[in-house]
């Protein structure tokens, strides 16, 4: 089990996000610009920088972000016990859709190896369960991933 914070929240869930980008803008990134381009966003709007625990990027890349023992900045209301993932999109997310419309099996791979590394996780859910959003342009069933 994987336990945040000084009161030792054990996580339980993670949280899959998507990076709302324009069509080809992270094209030919390295996964350390894709961090860098989020943190600053996230500093430009007055966050305290990069809020999810990692990336995947559509080769199935991973970079960290926060350590997994750190709340995350990543689901208002639902930062406690939960890990958030952010999939930087192949293509714009313009609508709901399924998972392959605008991310890579590649990702799939990684994300579902990432999560079997995780010890005690038992829920795993999309922006777009906890807020309105559309992020991250697909429903997001447990069943899937665990």
């Amino acid at each position: 089990m994987i336990y945040q914070g000084n009161e030792r929240h054990p996580v339980r869930e993670a949280v899959l996000h998507c990076a709302a980008i324009k069509d080809g803008q992270f094209a030919h990134f390295t996964p350390f610009q894709a961090f860098v381009t989020v943190n600053q966003w996230h500093l430009e709007r007055g966050f305290n920088g990069f809020g999810y625990h990692g990336l995947f990027m559509p080769d199935g890349s991973w970079f960290p972000g926060r350590p997994f023992e750190m709340i995350g900045a990543h689901v208002k209301g639902h930062n406690t016990g939960t890990l958030g993932f952010l999939l930087i999109e192949s293509r714009e997310i313009d609508r709901m859709g399924a998972f392959e419309d605008f991310f890579t099996e590649a990702q799939r791979c990684a994300l579902t190896a990432k999560l079997a590394e995780l010890p005690g996780l038992q829920t795993v859910s999309g922006h777009n369960d906890h807020a309105p959003k559309l992020c991250p342009g697909f429903k997001v069933r447990s069943e899937d991933w665990l």
